[in-house]
């Protein structure tokens, strides 16, 4: 009987670590598996970056039509992250992030809010904050708000919404 008791708790700690569960990237790969154009698209903006592909890309391709959709998104340069197609974090949640830190000065005290917020959450600030100044991601989040993009999509379904625009 103790035997299984610690088989059960080792089963749950695993795919609590995500050992025995699909992460974010293997979901986002079977998703990317039934395209395979826009996978390749999509490895590429990974590997070069979404300005380089928006500058190479042929005019009426689908890498112009997805590089055009992310970058008219102030949330397009997340695409950079990988899993980010499959995430089910909550936009909304970003941007209060987002938001937050300008309201906060970057301390020793301001440290553990940042980390609560998630390794995910961070992957993202640091690629947007790569793409744009914190001033001008700060107003790209209130036009999503002003547009409602922000209430109920998680940040997969948002970037799924705008390659997806393109097929």
């Amino acid at each position: 009987m103790k035997r299984f008791l610690i088989f059960g708790i080792s089963l749950v700690a695993l795919s609590g670590c995500d050992f025995l569960g699909d992460s974010k990237a293997k979901v986002e790969q079977q998703y990317l598996a039934n395209n395979q154009e826009l996978e390749q698209v999509i490895e590429d903006i990974r590997a070069h970056g979404l300005a380089a592909m928006s500058q190479s890309a042929e005019a009426g391709t689908l890498a112009s039509c997805v590089a055009k959709q992310l970058n008219s998104d102030p949330m397009g340069a997340m695409i950079e992250v990988e899993g980010a197609l499959q995430d089910s974090a909550n936009l909304a949640d970003l941007m209060d992030t987002i938001t937050g830190l300008a309201d906060q000065e970057l301390s020793m005290e301001s440290l553990p809010s940042l980390l609560q917020a998630g390794a995910d959450t961070m992957s993202y600030l640091k690629t947007l904050l790569a793409n744009y100044e914190l001033s001008e991601l700060q107003q790209q989040v209130q036009t999503l708000v002003e547009q409602g993009q922000s209430k109920s999509e998680d940040i997969g379904t948002h970037l799924r919404n705008l390659v997806e625009q393109c097929q």
